[in-house]
């Protein structure tokens, strides 16, 4: 749509654009909270609560997880590659998830650092035994020490060393 603009013959064109993304996220213009897509701030606080709460109690859940995480890898560590050993692989990678999801959730950074690093390394790297005994170790042993030591920080010098640690388990055998 042209409209003359003065005396000069210029034309001014206007555009009406809708906002695609709006659309796709279920937001109309005259939105209104009786409609659908609203999150009560009721429910939003109680899902803050209950954050919060598992928050509270996340060392004690990281260490669950991690003595699920050590006993699976001490039953796995000298199977030969048999369907057992994949089970508790798998067992491994879900348990890493799990301390991954909540160690993040929760602001204990370092711990999902290294939980993501092992959950990654279970699930894409296809290495000998003897290389899978040393990384996998690597990864426990962090853990543990990030644990026992409440180390929440991705960064620092204890967790630099720790990092340096795993780094080196893992270039070995490359």
């Amino acid at each position: 749509m042209s409209k003359p603009s003065g005396d000069n013959g210029l034309s001014v064109r206007l555009y009406n654009i809708k906002n695609s993304l709006t659309r796709k996220l279920g937001i109309r213009p005259g939105w209104t909270k009786d409609m659908p897509g609203h999150v009560d701030e009721a429910l939003v606080k109680e899902a803050d609560a209950l954050i919060a709460e598992r928050c509270e109690r996340c060392p004690e859940a990281i260490g669950h997880f991690l003595e699920k995480l050590t006993g699976a890898w001490v039953n796995m560590r000298d199977l030969p590659d048999t369907p057992e050993r994949e089970e508790l692989s798998q067992v491994v990678f879900m348990t890493a998830h799990e301390i991954k999801d909540i160690a993040a959730m929760c602001g204990y950074d370092l711990a999902a650092y290294f939980a993501e690093s092992l959950r990654d390394y279970i699930d894409q790297t296809e290495l000998n035994l003897e290389a899978q005994r040393v990384i996998i170790q690597a990864h426990v042993d962090a853990l543990s020490v990030v644990h026992k030591q409440g180390l929440k920080a991705d960064g620092g010098p204890a967790a630099d060393e720790l990092k340096k640690m795993v780094k080196v388990a893992i270039e070995k055998y490359r």
